[in-house]
């Protein structure tokens, strides 16, 4: 816990790095100094537009600063912001009359990129900020290495065409209205189009969702990469894009209050594709590829709604639930569109998080709170990222508790590019691998929106998801279509705790494999509705399967009336 001085203390002042660089002077608030470089014309002075923040220092705001340039504040490039012990901060005071105001309005020809400190919007009154910038008219915003706490809307509202949001490496803490609506205390919201969005590398820890999109259109092309998410209120996904990469995340308790079966098609499902623009009638225009990200809900929100919350209702369309990640016009949309996939997902595969600080006890309150209608508001935040003293004095607490590394080992090599899901900076030497190979990486997502093998079914619902009981993949290994059907030995074997057992099609097929134990017991079962003709391999995790002697079997039934039926036996040592 660190205590910090509002401005107006006394201070060295230093002198500028560069000619085109301005240290900030924490005596004097951040939009009066900034506002000070503007010329006689109006201009903003060109030799002054990258601003720099020192560790250690606290910055205010006393109202909304113009942007109209090409503005950048930098802090202290020196580790992730995590691991920093006193990264700059910057915040805002009340108004004359305790509102709070927005920070930074970008303006026509304006941009904004900030890069390495922490931004709060907590105020010593209590108050939150409503937004820390929003985009009115300019052309670029980039958030890097920077942490955003206790925001009241968003961090950034889009109000204008942008050609660039770049969020990366950022930490977002306590994203939360104080309020009975979870709706808005959101990461960002989209209402005018992006040609690129980037949000790639980021953590959340508590937030009403994660991104809105206002207007029936579509707004951008989206890269949401290896982001790890957890606690979010309701619904996460309302963004109209027209091409998404959303794959490598984590949502964990992702819509914790759950819904009822009076909950509308908006608030129900975690994504909601088929309620944004008309797209049955844009195929041509729109591209998914979403897939290998891992969703989970603590087993105690369930069980807190039929223990506590569901026995106030007599009515079962009045009872809590557990949201759905989409709705069933996708399929429509999935057999219609060649560039429209959705891959398998990890389904309630808990993390186990080094240090999950989540204010569960907390978090079941507030849905005690929504459901029943109750007074009081819980406050299920984590701790505080500033906080404030009986002088009104700011208290900056960091680094912040929480270590979301985890050890859950599907998890860590579950990625489409083999690496952690969700924010690789907390896998340093993962993500210096990711970063290495980006390029590729993103190329093989895109390639998946049309060449995708491990994917979501239309009509199969089971299909849609990796869980600890069918922890397989099934994937093409060759172009070669052979001449019959065939079952090949499993290698390795023995095996410990995976093998690989290759079958053939020599036409598409329905397919079901099954595994069963030496009593005959079932263990496992998958099937694939419709496997192309092809050499495939099944990857089989027997990790939750005891040692022994298995015998494997597949039934195949082709389009053109073909059957097959083999089994093979298979060892376990562990």
């Amino acid at each position: 816990m660190k205590r910090l001085v509002l401005p107006f203390m006394v201070f060295f002042v230093f002198v500028s790095y560069l000619s085109a660089q301005t240290v900030l002077d924490p005596n004097q608030f951040v939009n009066v100094q900034i506002a000070a470089d503007t010329l006689a014309d109006g201009s903003h002075d060109p030799a002054k537009t990258v601003y720099l923040a020192e560790s250690g220092q606290i910055y205010a705001f006393d109202g909304t600063l113009d942007v109209d340039f090409d503005l950048v504040i930098l802090g202290p490039d020196n580790t992730w912001i995590k691991n920093q012990t006193a990264p700059p901060v910057f915040l805002q005071i009340p108004a004359a009359d305790g509102s709070a105001r927005d920070m930074i309005h970008i303006k026509a020809g304006g941009s904004v990129t900030i890069k390495n400190v922490i931004v709060d919007g907590n105020l010593s009154n209590g108050e939150l900020v409503g937004a820390f910038i929003v985009n009115q008219g300019g052309h670029k915003i980039i958030y890097d290495n920077c942490a955003f706490g206790e925001i009241k809307w968003f961090t950034l509202r889009n109000q204008a065409y942008a050609d660039t949001i770049s969020v990366t490496n950022c930490l977002f803490i306590n994203m939360v209205r104080k309020a009975s609506s979870p709706f808005n205390g959101m990461l960002l919201r989209i209402d005018a189009g992006v040609e690129n969005f980037i949000f790639e590398n980021n953590t959340s820890i508590n937030s009403g969702r994660l991104f809105g999109n206002g207007g029936n259109f579509f707004t951008s092309k989206e890269i949401e990469v290896h982001n790890t998410y957890l606690n979010m209120q309701v619904n996460g996904h309302e963004l109209h894009w027209y091409e998404a990469l959303q794959a490598n995340n984590i949502y964990y308790n992702w819509s914790y209050r759950g819904r009822t079966l009076r909950t509308n098609h908006y608030e129900a499902p975690f994504t909601t594709w088929d309620h944004h623009y008309e797209i049955a009638e844009k195929l041509d225009s729109i591209s998914l590829y979403q897939g290998m990200n891992a969703f989970y809900l603590d087993p105690a929100f369930p069980e807190f709604w039929d223990s506590v919350i569901n026995p106030n209702f007599e009515n079962d369309s009045d009872k809590v639930i557990m949201c759905y990640l989409w709705p069933k016009g996708v399929d429509t949309t999935i057999t219609e569109d060649d560039n429209f996939t959705v891959g398998k997902n990890y389904w309630q595969f808990d993390p186990m998080f080094v240090n999950n600080t989540s204010n569960l006890e907390g978090m079941l309150a507030w849905d005690k709170y929504y459901w029943l209608k109750e007074s009081t508001w819980p406050d299920w935040r984590v701790e505080l990222v500033v906080d404030y003293d009986a002088d009104g004095q700011p208290i900056l607490n960091w680094p912040p508790k929480f270590d979301l590394s985890y050890q859950n080992d599907t998890l860590l090599t579950g990625g489409t590019d083999g690496l952690p899901l969700g924010d690789l900076n907390w896998f340093p030497d993962k993500k210096a691998i990711y970063l290495a190979n980006r390029d590729q990486y993103l190329a093989a997502l895109r390639d998946s929106m049309t060449n995708a093998k491990y994917v979501y079914i239309p009509g199969d619902s089971l299909s849609a998801f990796i869980t600890k009981d069918n922890l397989v993949s099934v994937e093409q290994y060759d172009n070669n279509v052979p001449n019959d059907y065939y079952l090949g030995n499993n290698y390795p074997n023995p095996f410990n705790p995976t093998t690989t057992i290759r079958f053939g099609l020599p036409e598409q097929s329905v397919v079901t494999m099954t595994v069963y134990n030496v009593l005959g017991q079932k263990v496992f079962e998958m099937t694939e509705k419709a496997l192309s003709a092809g050499n495939h391999s099944l990857h089989f995790n027997a990790s939750n399967l005891s040692s022994g002697i298995y015998i494997y079997t597949i039934a195949a039934k082709g389009v053109n009336g073909k059957n097959f039926v083999a089994s093979k036996k298979m060892m376990l040592l562990k």
